[in-house]
């Protein structure tokens, strides 16, 4: 017999989410992020260390507009996996309990994983 409670077409994108489901999707899309962005780093700093015209090279590719783009979505990976993966340590070692704490973590999980980037963007303006 089939469940008819079931639905029959399941969008996710209008599911209301909870912080917690929110946080731990964007703590896989941010490690997912690093791991595809790390052999252009280690690209960009190999080319950096051949001698001062692969460097000056190097300082012009990084200062395009979408790199710069790519480099502050590389900050949030880095800045959001962090403070994800602490709140997972925290976690499994029972000081964040219960679902109240549980949510409040993870609002704050991704709330420090953008004011980082932010942040840093307004540092080089000011």
């Amino acid at each position: 017999m089939r469940n008819q409670k079931r639905p029959v077409f399941l969008n996710l994108l209008q599911i209301k989410l909870p912080p917690t489901a929110i946080a731990s999707i964007l703590h896989r899309v941010a490690g997912v992020f690093l791991i595809l962005l790390f052999p252009f780093l280690i690209y960009m700093f190999d080319v950096s260390l051949q001698d001062k015209a692969s460097f000056t090279q190097a300082v012009q590719l990084i200062n395009q507009p979408l790199v710069v783009l790519l480099l502050y979505g590389l900050l949030w990976a880095i800045s959001h996996h962090f403070f994800a993966g602490l709140r997972y340590f925290l976690i499994d070692f029972d000081v964040i309990c219960g679902k109240q704490a549980a949510r409040f973590s993870a609002v704050i999980v991704v709330i420090l994983g953008l004011l980082i980037p932010v942040l840093v963007a307004l540092g080089g303006k000011l």
